[in-house]
């Protein structure tokens, strides 16, 4: 893919005569429609997301409103604070929320700029709060939009770690994306959800006058839904949405996501795909991981779906953390839910749907060119991997089992 290409010249559903769009089905399920006439503009790792997240934050005039969930410190963050403070300081209302658990390790030079020159800086459900019920419910959403016209998503986390290309260690492998057009609107309404929530720690109205609804009008071709899953017990948006475009599948379905620990339905489910004949290739993180432990959980799920055909690959150069599905180089999906009980159940996310076969078509580059750098698993070594490896996972998993499924009702098996 090229360097961040602007994908603007997909043909969404008519350009497919030879089988309906699951397009119908995602509207129907999870009740969101798609929005015609986007430009969205692929950013592959921290080489191309800071730029374009700085340039975007330079030419902001009247607001900046930011949620994110991981922000930890080094030279990018103190950039991204002194831009957002150069903005409040020229006039323009900067409004920023950070998750009190993904944030906990923010430079506190950085806060106190931002702050200081003028910016509303607020943390989602701090940790020492006394409401013990949603200290295990995050949000896991990272959207910036300047002047209500420009939105970005992706798994990016604001750190030394995201900034370079994704192929060395210590450089995290992910994906964002930069989006124009009607689909703001979804992304503003995935920061207002979030913002709404921390208006009983904030002075004045939810809605203010300084608060502007510029008509959003088509600039591209590519139709996006914008899922805005809740953290909340049960099935979420993103979770349907999943459900559905397995289901759809015809050809190939290819899944990018750090952590794997699926919930059983989801797990038969991309082993069910596999089965009947469609093609399933599953890239996780290989070596180089945050936290091991996770990692061992998600991989006793690994041979239910080897067996059942799924391939999977390892990726070898450093952390792997985008979060991409793929369907016949139709439909993509990207955001920041991974695959796992947690994201798809606990945590607030936002997900976008593209049914554009040249966003879809870019995606796969990037997946064919990961694959270059991955390794597979044999089912067979896998299978004759040792005790100790197998009593790792088992243990992984029973301890991380409460953090991981404390609250996902319905979602993880258990009767709602």
């Amino acid at each position: 893919m090229a360097t961040g290409s602007v994908v603007q010249q997909g043909q969404g559903t008519s350009s497919s005569q030879e089988r309906p769009s699951p397009r119908r089905a995602l509207e129907a399920l999870v009740g969101v429609p798609f929005t015609e006439g986007n430009r969205l503009q692929l950013l592959r790792n921290g080489e191309e997301t800071f730029p374009a997240l700085l340039d975007a934050i330079a030419v902001a005039e009247r607001s900046v409103d930011l949620v994110w969930f991981s922000w930890r410190g080094g030279e990018i963050s103190h950039r991204l604070a002194r831009a957002l403070a150069d903005r409040a300081r020229d006039g323009a209302r900067v409004r920023i929320l950070l998750d009190g658990y993904g944030a906990r390790q923010i430079d506190r030079d950085d806060l106190r700029t931002m702050r200081q020159a003028g910016c509303t800086v607020f943390f989602y459900r701090p940790l020492h709060t006394l409401r013990v019920g949603v200290w295990n419910l995050r949000t896991h959403r990272r959207v910036l939009l300047c002047d209500e016209a420009v939105g970005f998503t992706g798994g990016t986390g604001v750190d030394t770690t995201w900034t370079g290309d994704g192929r060395h260690l210590g450089s995290w492998r992910d994906t964002a994306v930069r989006v124009e057009g009607p689909a703001v609107a979804g992304l503003r309404s995935a920061f207002e959800q979030a913002w709404m929530q921390a208006q009983v720690r904030l002075t004045g109205e939810v809605v203010a006058d300084q608060d502007r609804f510029p008509e959003l009008t088509p600039v591209g071709r590519t139709a996006v839904q914008v899922l805005r899953p809740p953290s909340q017990p049960g099935w979420s948006e993103a979770a349907i949405a999943l459900a559905a475009l397995l289901h759809s599948a015809r050809e190939e379905v290819r899944i990018t996501t750090p952590y794997v620990r699926l919930p059983r339905w989801l797990r038969r489910a991309v082993a069910t795909t596999a089965q009947r004949g469609v093609r399933v290739r599953l890239l996780v993180a290989g070596p180089h991981v945050e936290r091991p432990a996770v990692h061992l959980q998600g991989e006793l799920d690994f041979q239910e779906l080897l067996d059942a055909g799924v391939e999977i690959w390892r990726y070898q150069p450093s952390l792997l953390h985008a979060k991409v599905v793929t369907v016949d180089g139709a439909l993509a999906m990207i955001g920041t839910a991974n695959l796992d009980t947690r994201s798809l159940a606990l945590n607030e996310q936002v997900c976008l749907l593209a049914d554009d076969r040249t966003v879809a078509g870019a995606l796969d580059a990037d997946f064919d060119e990961d694959l270059v750098r991955s390794v597979r698993v044999d089912p067979e070594q896998w299978r004759a991997r040792g005790l100790c490896r197998r009593t790792l996972e088992v243990a992984s998993d029973v301890v991380g089992r409460p953090l991981r499924g404390w609250g996902a009702v319905g979602l993880a098996g258990r009767r709602p």
